[in-house]
């Protein structure tokens, strides 16, 4: 076999002009070859497109589906842009589960529904959803409505709407006290189709003091229970978010005309050098729960992305860590 005029089986990667990238899709492409020839009826995945760009990414949906297609595949990952990817190459052929497991939580495969699956991987059939009457899947309009706020403002920054991405992002700060008005926020951005019962105007502050152990957004048996797994998800991330912003401030005496941002507040409020400043620096500045972009949709739509990265035991370990590391300060 010849790349670029030269043979290249038998050689080591250094000697090859290729890119890391390029030596790992030649890799994968014996892999599948190997695949698709062995006598074996299931073949299994792990999440195969990991370090590629988005070129690619695509050529190995593309292999996937074109080499495998005698095959049972299981295909396991955290990446949605790879279930996207596989759709658009042959619509329909794949079953779409959430697999956990974890101690002491339900685990197993469990099936999305078809609902579910076109709201994953069409974010349109996701503005569709808000857009349409959700009274009847709703347990709790004010969680719903606080759940969607991160949400609510990458929409709008979309949608180039700096009045409503403004107004949120008052929401989004433990240190700002503004009351807004969710409810005719959320009618603005998505129309007339859901309507809510009475206004929600809240602060940052009702999002502080909120029972965070206790939410329910969907009612259960949901037909959308990845859905009120993210929303929860959301809420509690922006919960510890404002939490840890609200208290640093005030404990800290931050100038939040000049330290506005969440990663500003911890360096200025942990800016010693000795080991017991540094660790809390690092224990806050580590936290996955804050510094993510779970809170930020503005730069990736995704909403799901929270559901699917971390487990519900393992989101409730950091909130406990982080109230703990709070209530110690």
């Amino acid at each position: 076999m010849v790349l670029d005029g030269h043979e290249f089986l038998n050689r080591d990667r250094q000697d090859l002009k290729l890119s890391n990238g390029e030596q790992n899709f030649i890799s994968l492409a014996f892999e599948l070859l190997k695949a698709k020839n062995i006598d074996k009826e299931i073949i299994i995945l792990d999440d195969p497109i990991s370090s590629f760009d988005s070129i690619y990414k695509n050529k190995i949906a593309f292999s996937i589906i074109k080499f495998l297609q005698s095959k049972k595949q299981i295909i396991l990952t955290h990446n949605v842009e790879l279930i996207r990817l596989i759709e658009h190459q042959s619509q329909n052929c794949f079953q779409l589960y959430l697999f956990n497991n974890t101690t002491e939580e339900s685990n197993g495969f469990f099936a999305l529904n078809d609902s579910e699956k076109e709201l994953l991987l069409y974010i349109n059939k996701l503005i569709v959803l808000f857009r349409s009457n959700l009274a009847d899947e709703i347990e709790d309009e004010k969680s719903f409505l606080m759940s969607m706020i991160p949400f609510m403002r990458g929409y709008s920054q979309v949608l180039c709407n700096d009045g409503i991405k403004n107004k949120l992002t008052t929401l989004m700060h433990g240190y700002n006290d503004e009351n807004q008005n969710l409810s005719e926020l959320y009618l603005q951005l998505f129309g007339e189709g859901t309507q809510f019962e009475e206004a929600c105007c809240i602060s940052a502050q009702n999002i502080i003091d909120l029972d965070i152990d206790n939410i329910k957004v969907f009612k259960y048996g949901t037909q959308y229970p990845l859905l009120d797994r993210t929303l929860k998800h959301m809420l509690t991330y922006l919960y510890l978010r404002l939490n840890v912003e609200k208290t640093l401030v005030n404990k800290f005496n931050i100038n939040t005309n000049r330290y506005d941002m969440l990663s500003q507040i911890i360096f200025r409020s942990f800016r010693g050098e000795d080991l017991d400043t540094k660790k809390k620096r690092i224990f806050l500045a580590s936290r996955k729960t804050l510094l993510n972009e779970f809170n930020h949709f503005e730069g990736n739509m995704n909403i799901f992305q929270p559901a699917i990265d971390i487990t519900n035991s393992a989101l409730e370990k950091e909130k406990r860590d982080i109230i703990q590391f709070l209530n110690e300060l």
